[in-house]
């Protein structure tokens, strides 16, 4: 008996510092987006693969997608970053504000604007800038019930809220494959190494 008493003791001990053990911490933020609710903050880590230091845009890449990313001022001098660089992309996409169908031939893309029209974002980190985004995106379904709009454009294969009763009636008019201009709000920080 005493030797299964002594098991069990050396058990729960080895347990007790399993459980001490230092394990990594999982930072998880998370921002209010109006017409959307709690939404994380997405991490991108991506690769710099050219860089236009006269515009203050840099094309990156990452898992075989490639997509222009305009940095403002904001984030620092663009100078000591290279084409190789890692980069570590923190964004928040709003709410869907419009949408629209693309002109014939589009492939997916993004444009940007500096100001989103209204606040959309709630207990914003600090450094987040917001700005009006434009992708172009194919077009893959609208599930009514949930609300939710799926689609393929320059980060893959995503999906989106949709809050807008009359965004969701035009979503219901598309087919699949359709080319379409989606506008959102996003927030976005850029830390540059």
């Amino acid at each position: 008996m005493p030797r299964h008493i002594s098991l069990i003791v050396a058990l729960s001990i080895a347990a007790g510092v399993a459980a001490c053990a230092p394990y990594p911490e999982i930072a998880s933020e998370t921002v209010i987006v109006a017409g959307v609710g709690p939404v994380e903050i997405e991490r991108l880590n991506v690769r710099v693969v050219s860089i236009d230091r006269s515009d203050r845009s840099v094309v990156v890449e990452q898992q075989g997608n490639t997509w222009r990313v305009d940095v403002p001022p904001a984030f620092g001098n663009l100078e000591r970053l290279r084409e190789g660089d890692r980069v570590e992309i923190r964004r928040i996409e709003g709410a869907l504000l419009d949408i629209g169908r693309s002109r014939r031939g589009a492939r997916p893309g993004i444009a940007y604007t500096e100001a989103a029209g209204e606040p959309q974002f709630q207990n914003l980190p600090d450094r987040f800038v917001v700005r009006t985004i434009t992708l172009t995106a194919r077009f893959e379904r609208f599930d009514a019930a949930t609300s939710v709009v799926s689609y393929v454009g320059p980060f893959g294969a995503r999906s989106l809220k949709v809050a807008d009763p009359a965004l969701k009636a035009d979503l219901l008019r598309l087919r699949r494959g359709d080319m379409v201009d989606l506008t959102l709000a996003e927030a976005f920080y850029i830390i540059l190494n």
